[in-house]
C-alpha cells in the first residue's frame, strides 16, 4: 500500500513540474491585454499597448489598438504612438503631423525624442505643422514652447527666443531661466558664429526648394535632408547633354554626373559636385545636406525661410 502511495505521488509531482516546465511566459502584449479588460477606460494602458505591439513589429495590431483608443480619447500619448507606426511605415509626414498633436496635447520635445528625429528626417516639418496650428490656438502655451524647442535643436536660437517670449506672455514664467541662457549663448556665440550665406527657400508640399544654376543653367534645386548623396534627374541631364551644359566626359560609369559649377541663390558657389543619375526622379536636381556642409554648418531657420551657412 505504502508502495502504491509513493507512485501516486512521485506521479503527481512529475505530472506538476512537465506542466510548469511547459508553461509559455506572457508577453508585455498578452498581460497589457489582461489589464485592458478589467480597466477598459485606462488611456495609459492602452498607448502602453500601441507601444508593445510597435516593440514586437506588429503594426497592423499597433494600428487596430491605437483606432479603437482614439475614439475614446485623443491624448498626446496616442498622438506620438500614431507618430511611431507613420515612421515604421515609412509616412515621415504624417508621423511629423501627429508629432505635431503630440505637442499641441502637451507633449513636449524635450520629453520624447521621437519628435526631434522626425523633425530632422522630413526636414522640419514637425515645425511646420507645429507653426500651422498656432494660428489656429494662439493661446496654447505648449505649442510655442514645443516650437522653442524644435528651434533649439536646430540651433536656431533667434526664433527660439521669440517663441519662449510668447509662452511667456501667455503666463508660462517656466521659460524665464532658459531665455536668460539663450541670451547669454547669444552674446558668448556672437564672436565666433559666423553666417556666411542665407540661402531663401520656398516650401512646395513637403519639400524645401532653393534656386540656383547648374554650369550656368537655371534650375530648381530640393533639398532632401534624409538624402546621402545629390542626384539629377534623367531629363535634366538629358537637355543639359544636347545643349553642351555637360560633356560626355563628365558622365563616369553610367550613373554619375560631375557638375563643375553648382551655384546657389543667396551667394554659395559648389565645385565638382558629383550627382547620382535618377531616370525615374521628377525632381531636376535634389541636393543633400552632406554637400551643403563642406562650405560650413547648415541651420534650417524656418520662421525665416532661410537656409543658413554657419561658420
Amino acid at each position: 500500500m505504502r508502495f502504491v502511495r509513493l507512485l501516486i505521488i512521485l506521479f503527481v509531482c512529475a505530472f506538476s513540474m512537465e506542466v510548469h516546465a511547459g508553461k509559455r511566459p506572457v508577453s508585455e502584449v498578452e498581460r497589457l491585454e489582461r489589464e485592458i479588460r478589467r480597466s477598459p477606460g485606462n488611456m495609459d494602458l492602452r498607448c502602453a499597448l500601441v507601444q508593445a505591439q510597435l516593440e514586437e513589429g506588429d503594426t497592423t495590431a499597433a494600428e487596430t489598438s491605437w483606432s479603437y483608443a482614439i475614439r475614446m480619447e485623443e491624448t498626446a500619448c496616442l498622438c506620438i504612438q500614431k507618430a511611431r507606426i507613420c515612421a515604421a511605415n515609412e509616412d515621415l509626414f504624417c508621423s511629423a503631423r501627429y508629432c505635431a498633436k503630440a505637442v499641441k496635447a502637451g507633449l513636449l520635445p524635450e520629453e520624447d525624442s521621437t519628435i526631434y528625429v522626425t523633425d530632422r528626417m522630413s526636414a522640419g516639418s514637425v515645425s511646420m505643422y507645429v507653426l500651422q496650428l498656432t494660428s489656429e490656438d494662439k493661446q496654447n502655451r505648449s505649442l510655442w514652447r514645443g516650437l522653442a524647442q524644435l528651434a533649439c535643436y536646430r540651433e536656431d536660437t533667434l526664433s527660439a527666443l521669440q517663441y519662449y517670449e510668447n509662452a511667456f506672455r501667455l503666463g508660462d514664467s517656466t521659460v524665464l531661466e532658459t531665455m536668460r541662457e539663450l541670451r547669454s549663448d547669444m552674446r558668448q556665440d556672437s564672436t565666433f558664429d559666423t553666417v556666411i550665406a542665407r540661402l531663401p527657400f520656398n516650401r512646395t508640399g513637403k519639400e524645401i526648394e532653393l534656386k540656383g544654376k547648374l554650369n550656368g543653367l537655371a534650375i530648381r534645386i530640393s533639398v532632401d535632408t534624409t538624402a546621402t548623396r545629390s542626384s539629377i534627374s534623367g531629363v535634366e541631364t538629358m537637355f543639359m547633354l544636347k545643349n553642351n551644359y555637360i560633356s560626355k566626359e563628365d558622365i563616369y560609369e553610367s550613373s554619375n554626373v560631375i557638375i563643375r559649377h553648382l551655384e546657389i541663390v543667396g551667394g554659395v558657389e559648389l565645385s565638382d559636385v558629383a550627382l547620382q543619375y535618377d531616370a525615374t526622379q521628377d525632381s531636376p536636381l535634389i541636393l543633400c545636406l552632406r554637400d551643403l556642409e563642406r562650405l560650413g554648418r547648415v541651420r534650417i531657420n524656418e520662421r525665416e525661410r532661410v537656409i543658413e551657412i554657419v561658420q
